[in-house]
């Protein structure tokens, strides 16, 4: 284990893969991009759920200008979009800005 494991936010395509490897909670993978107002709007509500459910599950977030490859290996057309993965099997996409009540949803069922 590492101190990642131990971190409830990351960033990045490493911090995801190692998160993968090392960890058997879900992980909620938020693409973000630098021109996103929704993605701004986006980041405090899940890292609330996130940060109300530690230790239970992670949050990274992927840059998608910087991680293009990453993007489309999970199908991501757009930003936001948040996908929850358990390993490596997506869980659940969710694309868009949503209510929060729907990624509360998606996180309970991954738990």
């Amino acid at each position: 284990m590492s101190e990642l494991t131990d971190r409830i936010f990351a960033e990045g395509r490493n911090a995801l893969e190692q998160l993968q490897q090392e960890s058997a909670n879900p992980i909620l993978v938020k693409f973000v991009a630098p021109h996103c107002p929704s993605c701004k709007t986006l980041a405090p509500v899940l890292e609330q759920l996130v940060g109300d459910r530690s230790g239970q599950i992670h949050l990274v977030t992927i840059d998608m200008t910087e991680d293009p490859e990453l993007a489309i290996e999970l199908g991501v057309r757009s930003a936001p979009t948040v996908v929850l993965l358990k390993g490596e099997e997506v869980v659940e996409r969710i694309a868009g800005m949503k209510p929060k009540k729907v990624y509360a949803q998606a996180v309970q069922k991954a738990l």
